[in-house]
């Protein structure tokens, strides 16, 4: 057996870092699925006072593994276990380079209760871990309730093609904003439309900012290396107006703590609610038909507010296969005395 290590990623945030390790965890066992050689002993182990990850394999991790873990929302460094003379020495493995774009982007838009970009980050990894597709597939991902588009950028991150659904016009604008000021400055070849995709008149009508961009004017010139950015000013509860059936690889997001969100009766009024439940129901049918067979969705929410076994109940009346075994089952963590956060993933079959 050959054993590595993982050093956890120090994070932007304490008290994320703290319960992040049980997090890792989960996240690495359903990693370690993917695995071209059987992963086991999976742990949590302290090596003069600094907390690591471990695993064991039957033998060396392949590229592709390597490739796998490289992206995990947690790891920092990977060590591979040598015994040399009779004492346990850590051998730096490289991690490969898999940006297609900075992965800076999430950290430097700052606003008030932004999730924190590690945990959206694990979100996308568990969604395409646990779908029937891979890292070199041609991911569409949509985040049905994308806020100032953290989500979107991770995905982009990925070189993921990222769509997201927001109703409040002032999270798209500065979203949109934000990102076309970063592919300028970091000198990205790319263009920009805004054009309707929903309505019949121009009261009723729903517009798309779409980004078309590539680190160079070559792969700009070659449609499978450019990468696309939309943003639609809408509300999830109408995503079939917006996106033809079968479109989208994964469904990821962060649900809304109590904001003015996508549980409307039209596209054009929001109430406030602070019950997940009642905006996954009426928005499920809907996110069912728009992804794609064996994709996944993944959202977030508040425990607090709405209990896991009624979303459990909801996503399956809908057609979804929900995930709900370990490791699934250990996402569940305090953010703050309001805020106990987890995640529901469920698959299209």
């Amino acid at each position: 057996m050959t054993q590595y290590l993982i050093l956890q990623h120090p994070g932007h945030n304490r008290v994320y870092y703290n319960v992040a390790g049980e997090l890792a965890l989960a996240e690495l066992q359903i990693a370690g699925s993917k695995f071209e050689t059987p992963c086991r002993a999976v742990r949590l182990i302290e090596i003069a006072e600094i907390r690591y990850l471990s695993f064991e394999v039957e033998s060396e991790l392949s590229s592709n593994d390597i490739g796998v873990l490289s992206r995990l929302s947690f790891v920092f460094a990977i060590y591979k276990v040598l015994n040399i003379d009779g004492e346990e020495c850590l051998k730096p493995i490289a991690i490969k380079d898999y940006a297609y774009v900075d992965a800076k982007i999430s950290s430097l838009l700052k606003y008030p209760g932004k999730t924190n970009e590690l945990f959206t980050k694990m979100m996308v990894n568990v969604a395409l871990l646990s779908s029937n597709f891979n890292y070199d597939t041609n991911i569409q991902l949509l985040d049905p309730v994308a806020g100032r588009g953290t989500t979107l950028f991770e995905a982009s991150v990925y070189g993921f093609n990222a769509t997201g659904i927001e109703i409040e016009s002032k999270s798209v604008h500065e979203a949109t904003v934000f990102f076309k000021k970063f592919i300028q400055t970091e000198r990205y070849k790319h263009q920009n439309d805004k054009r309707q995709i929903s309505g019949n008149n121009k009261k009723e009508a729903i517009y798309v900012q779409e980004f078309e961009f590539a680190p160079t004017k070559e792969m700009f010139k070659i449609e499978e290396l450019k990468r696309k950015l939309a943003y639609v000013n809408g509300s999830s509860q109408n995503v079939e107006s917006y996106f033809k059936a079968n479109t989208f690889h994964l469904i990821v997001g962060d649900l809304p703590y109590g904001i003015a969100h996508g549980n409307s009766s039209t596209h054009r009024s929001a109430s406030i609610t602070r019950n997940p439940s009642e905006m996954i129901e009426q928005c499920a049918d809907g996110w069912f038909k728009v992804l794609k067979k064996g994709g996944v969705i993944v959202l977030a929410w508040n425990v607090f507010v709405a209990a896991k076994v009624k979303l459990e109940q909801i996503l399956s009346s809908h057609g979804f296969e929900v995930l709900s075994e370990d490791p699934y089952a250990n996402f569940e963590h305090m953010v703050d005395k309001s805020i106990k956060r987890d995640i529901i993933v469920a698959r299209k079959i």
